[in-house]
């Protein structure tokens, strides 16, 4: 299953993206703010690791439970980050949660939008889902933007939503529904 774009696919990862994964995480910026995650050392991670990961993600998707998809750069297949999506309910509803996550060194070019709008493609396209939401911290000014840059819009604030850093921490939700 994948979704190609102007310039990015969305994908399942492969093992053979081992070396290419590990070159971008290793290739991070420091962070530049709490969201971001920066320079990550992998040089204890191994190809068995990543091909471990790998088969998780693969028995998720099976399971119609979450899926992640790497975002792939079409012109050079740089593995740029990835994104993803939590089904919430199937049933009579078809809602699931996506999420982003883009190497720092690829932000501010337009990639982050492509990706989320790719995603949005993928639930409705190729998984049949009715509602993709969004759920980002209050402060994530950037997560928010490229959220209302896709296409979702500002649904509600969820109270004491997601337990993070110790506590429980409210979010914005945002929403799109298919056509």
């Amino acid at each position: 299953m994948k979704i190609k774009m102007d310039r990015i696919t969305l994908r399942p990862f492969e093992k053979e993206d081992f070396e290419e994964y590990k070159k971008q995480i290793s290739s991070r910026k420091p962070a530049k703010h709490q969201y971001d995650e920066g320079f990550v050392d992998l040089r204890g991670f191994t190809a068995d690791q990543f091909e471990e990961k790998i088969i998780r993600f693969n028995k998720w998707a099976e399971d119609d439970h979450i899926y992640v998809f790497a975002v792939v750069r079409n012109e050079d297949q740089a593995i740029l980050g990835h994104v993803d999506m939590l089904i919430l309910q199937r049933d009579e509803t078809q809602w699931a949660s996506g999420g982003y996550a883009l190497h720092n060194q690829f932000w501010g070019q337009g990639y982050g939008v492509e990706s989320l709008k790719g995603l949005i493609r993928m639930a409705f396209e190729k998984l049949n889902l009715h509602r993709l939401e969004a759920q980002i911290n209050l402060d994530n000014t950037v997560s928010v933007k490229t959220a209302e840059k896709a296409g979702m819009t500002y649904e509600c604030t969820r109270k004491k939503f997601i337990h993070e850093n110790g506590e429980w921490t409210d979010h914005l939700i945002y929403v799109i529904y298919a056509d």
